[in-house]
Formats: C-alpha cells, structure tokens, sequence
C-alpha cells in the first residue's frame, strides 16, 4: 500500500472523516484528500510524526516498510523472546518457519 492508501485505511478503520483527521492534526481537509489519494506527500517530518501519533503506528507501518501497526509490539516480543534459553528461542524460530509455510500468502 502506498502512504496514501494506509492513511486512508487507518481513517475509514476507525470511523473517521476526512475532517475529523485534519482538525486533530491542523491542516485542511483537502490537504488530507491530496495525501489520500497520493498528490501529495507531507512536506515535513513533523506532520508524518503527528499522523503517525494521531493513529497510534510506527512510521514503518505508514509508509509500508512493516505490517505491523505499533512497535510497542515489536518491544513486547522481544522482551519475552530474551528471556528464553536458547533451546526455546531455536523453538520460536522453528515456528515461524512452520507458519510461513503453512500460510503462503504470509512470506
């Protein structure tokens, strides 16, 4: 997905309109629909942090690097994932390879 398409994404998965997203973030909602529809891209870091932060994702998942929304999970994991031997972290690996194989689409 493009950065337009997860900003859309992000706003209809939460019931929001155009308008909504743009007073929380203060800029215009016709700025969104140009971001939306991929015209325009946010000219400063700033306003992509403030997209980011208004949605709760990393800046990875909005600009399609990760799938995954929050990073808070990629801590968590790893936090539980240190505090195994390392029999039981070879374990988790091999999972991962199993489930990859059994879910194709999910490479």
């Amino acid at each position: 997905m493009t950065f337009g398409e997860r900003l859309r994404y992000l706003r209809e998965e939460r019931g929001l309109r155009q308008q909504d997203v743009a007073e929380k973030i203060n800029i215009s909602k016709r700025m969104i629909g140009y971001y939306e529809s991929d015209k325009h891209f946010p000219r400063d870091a700033e306003m992509v942090i403030a997209i980011a932060d208004f949605f709760d994702v990393s800046l990875d998942y909005l600009f399609g690097i990760s799938e995954v929304k929050n990073i808070a999970v990629f801590d968590e994991l790893t936090k539980e994932f240190s505090k195994l031997d390392e029999k039981n972290q070879s374990d988790v690996f091999d999972y991962i390879r199993y489930l990859k194989l059994k879910i194709p689409h999910n490479n």
